[in-house]
C-alpha cells in the first residue's frame, strides 16, 4: 500500500500541473514537417522572453508564442492580450490562445507579422518572418 501511496502521489502532483495553457489538440498532430524555427527577442520596451515558434506542415502554418508578461486566457491573473497575424500585409487572424493554427495558407514564399495586443488595445511586441509554403 506504501509503494502505491508512493508512486501516485506525485504523479496527481504532475498531471495536476500540465492542466492549464493547454494549446489546442490540432497543434498535436504527428508526422513528416518542416524543422520548426525557434526566434527569441528581448527589448526594453517589450516583455522580456517572448519566444514565437512556427512550424509549417503541409500548407497549415503552426504558430505557439510564449511570454511571462502577457497571458492569453481571460481568467488570469496576469495583463491579457491577444495575438494578430498578417500574411502579406492582409490580416490572417486574431487569436486569443498562444498556440494556433492558420490552414491553407497559399504555395510560396509569405511575410509574416505578427503582434500582441493587451487588452487596452496598445502593441506588446512584434515580429516579422518569413514563411515557406511548398
Amino acid at each position: 500500500m506504501k509503494k502505491i501511496l508512493l508512486f501516485c502521489i506525485p504523479a496527481l502532483f504532475l498531471l495536476n500541473g500540465c492542466n492549464n495553457d493547454v494549446p489546442d489538440p490540432e497543434v498535436k498532430e504527428t508526422g513528416q514537417a518542416q524543422e520548426a524555427q525557434n526566434e527569441t527577442v528581448s527589448a526594453m520596451a517589450m516583455p522580456k522572453d517572448v519566444t514565437v515558434q512556427y512550424l509549417v506542415k503541409g500548407n497549415n502554418l503552426y504558430v505557439d508564442c510564449k511570454t511571462s508578461t502577457i497571458s492569453f486566457r481571460e481568467d488570469s491573473d496576469k495583463e491579457t492580450g491577444k495575438i494578430m497575424l498578417s500574411l502579406d500585409g492582409k490580416p490572417a487572424g486574431v487569436f486569443n490562445s498562444a498556440a494556433f493554427v492558420v490552414r491553407n495558407v497559399a504555395t510560396g514564399q509569405h511575410h509574416a507579422h505578427l503582434k500582441i495586443v493587451n487588452n487596452k488595445g496598445t502593441n506588446v511586441f512584434e515580429k516579422e518572418f518569413n514563411v515557406i509554403i511548398d
